[in-house]
């Protein structure tokens, strides 16, 4: 009766096993599924988001080689005469692309630029032909506006070099727009103006740690050198009106910039009477002037690289289009001198370390050294 009650009360042998078996089964199964669920929340958490900069950066990569492809084309398709242009925008968009590759990616990634458009159905062998000039300026177009965009908001190293890159393809399309039927496009970044709501600044305001006014105090001090030397090249010369004009212009940007300063309640520096001229300057006042102008390009250039997103960042983006922009209409400063980089205000000794750490720059050594990349004229 012992042996019945305990049979009862436990079950059969077989039963307990099957019983035992069932639990073991199901807290396997449910370990399997903690551990499952924990792989993949880990797995979310560990791997980080993109950053905008980092987006901004393979929009503009995969941007820029899709228009080198797309000019290649149309550099193959052309006279041998109108090849020149299409041949050097194509080697200078290859390296815009190699640059602004994020750092581990060996290839572009797709970019919206290109991807929002409605794919077209391939042609056939006998209609196949190069793309239509005016369509390759509007994808031109695209992609400095972008960059331009992009260069406002992107961390300062990324910035200078999405800015830079911008102004070049840009300055390609005023060249490229008349043979293509289209516009001369203006400069796609707009003035920065200081009219109105500018802060109560106490009075004797000195140089404030503010990010980027350093810089600022910088191009205002070059702006009233410049000034000053197109105000005595212009005593010296027989026909002065072009250089009174520029030197308006130098001073026009000095005055900017001092506006700039006042609205962050920062000391304009205040203009000498004389600045020291290089030494060329009397046997050469147009290389003189040449060189003045162009490290005012790297003056702001270098400006866009170390200062914050925001006003200060915007006015060193214009004035940095507008000196590259002067700049590539001023003749060459004789036979044999280095055509314009691909990267204005950057000095190209900086391509291979340009955005760094970038394992994918390390073969730019034979592009740079073989790049022609001949600058546009003014438009």
């Amino acid at each position: 009766m012992q042996a019945k009650d305990r049979s009862a009360s436990t079950g059969s042998g077989l039963g307990g096993a099957a019983r035992h078996a069932l639990r073991t089964f199901t807290l396997l199964l449910v370990l399997l599924l903690v551990a499952s669920i924990g792989l993949v929340i880990g797995t979310g958490s560990d791997e980080a988001e993109p950053s905008a900069t980092e987006l901004a950066l393979a929009e503009g990569s995969a941007a820029a080689q899709a228009l080198a492809d797309t000019a290649a084309t149309l550099e193959e398709a052309s006279a041998s005469a109108d090849a020149g242009p299409y041949g050097a925008l194509s080697e200078m968009l290859h390296l815009h692309a190699a640059a602004l590759r994020p750092p581990g990616e060996t290839t572009a990634a797709p970019s919206p630029i290109f991807s929002a458009a409605e794919p077209t159905a391939p042609a056939s062998p006998a209609t196949a032909g190069p793309p239509a000039p005016a369509d390759f300026l509007a994808d031109l177009e695209d992609s400095y506006t972008a960059a331009f965009e992009a260069a406002t908001i992107a961390d300062p190293g990324p910035a200078r070099v999405l800015a830079s890159a911008a102004t070049a393809q840009w300055l390609y399309s005023r060249t490229l727009a008349p043979a293509g039927d289209a516009a001369v496009p203006a400069i796609p970044v707009p003035e920065v103006r200081y009219d109105d709501g500018a802060p109560d600044c106490a009075a004797g305001t000195t140089l404030e740690p503010a990010p980027g006014m350093d810089g600022v105090r910088t191009a205002v001090l070059a702006e009233q050198r410049a000034s000053y030397a197109y105000e005595v090249a212009a005593a010296r010369a027989a026909d002065p009106r072009q250089l009174l004009k520029r030197m308006a212009e130098h001073r026009a940007a000095e005055t900017g910039g001092a506006a700039v300063l006042a609205y962050h309640c920062v000391a304009e520096p205040l203009p000498a009477a004389g600045y020291e001229l290089a030494e060329e300057f009397g046997s050469d006042p147009d290389g003189a002037l040449r060189k003045l102008e162009e490290q005012l390009v790297g003056t702001y250039a270098d400006l866009v690289g170390m200062s914050a997103p925001g006003p200060v960042r915007d006015w060193a983006i214009r004035q940095l289009a507008e000196a590259v922009h002067y700049v590539s209409g001023l003749p060459a400063a004789g036979p044999g001198s280095a055509a314009f980089p691909a990267f204005p205000g950057i000095d190209p000794s900086e391509y291979p370390r340009l955005m760094e750490p970038a394992a994918s720059l390390g073969s730019w050594t034979h592009a740079i050294s073989s790049s022609r990349s001949p600058w546009p004229g003014r438009c």
